[in-house]
């Protein structure tokens, strides 16, 4: 879910973070491996809590209210963080930079995800890892309802909530698929590899 009005995407978030988010969201970044982090899509911080300690992390959204609440978070928690405004169908590093790149709730707001993909592809280094928290296209009469209800809501919310995520990574290039399955077949946790040699 993304919004311009970061209050209001904190507001509406906050009952399903007590619930489960912030459970997943600590899994998310237990997982995250190397020196250069890549936060992409990072909205207004809310997974800076759950940073590892010691790296170097790049946090990345286009729209700067949001990266405005992520900076007050950063700071009250003494932590040195890069932010950069930019979309992440087009990322401003260089090829190889980073050593993970993590994403949460991102590829339901793209207009292109299997670009957002290559693009992080493209800036993670050769046996760099992918770390994505998205709820997903699913299958029998929740993937139904999922497919009634995506047009209204990204009309309202610019949110696609059924997309063949999993399909979009691996097409983007990305290979050893790992998909822990987070609540049913709605939410999954996905971990990819950029292959070590071309």
């Amino acid at each position: 879910m993304r919004t311009s009005l970061p209050f209001l995407y904190d507001t509406v978030l906050l009952p399903f973070e007590f619930l489960a988010i912030r459970r997943w969201r600590r899994l998310l970044w237990s997982q995250a491996e190397g020196y250069k982090i890549l936060e992409a899509g990072a909205g207004t911080g809310l997974n800076i809590p759950f940073y590892p300690p010691g790296r170097e992390i790049t946090l990345l959204d286009r729209d700067e209210a949001g990266l405005q609440k992520a900076r007050q978070r950063a700071r009250k928690r003494g932590l040195q963080v890069e932010f950069v405004q930019e979309n992440v169908e087009s990322l401003p590093f260089p090829d190889a930079r980073f050593d993970t790149a993590v994403a949460s709730f991102l590829l339901c707001s793209v207009q292109n995800p299997r670009q957002a993909l290559s693009e992080l592809h493209r800036v993670l280094k050769p046996g760099g890892q992918l770390l994505l928290l998205e709820h997903v296209r699913s299958t029998g009469l929740t993937g139904y309802l999922l497919e009634v209800l995506s047009w209204p809501l990204y009309r309202l919310f610019e949110e696609h909530i059924a997309r063949d995520t999993e399909n979009h990574v691996r097409q983007a290039g990305f290979r050893q698929l790992f998909v822990q399955p987070l609540c049913g077949d709605v939410v999954k946790l996905i971990r990819a590899e950029k292959a070590r040699q071309a």
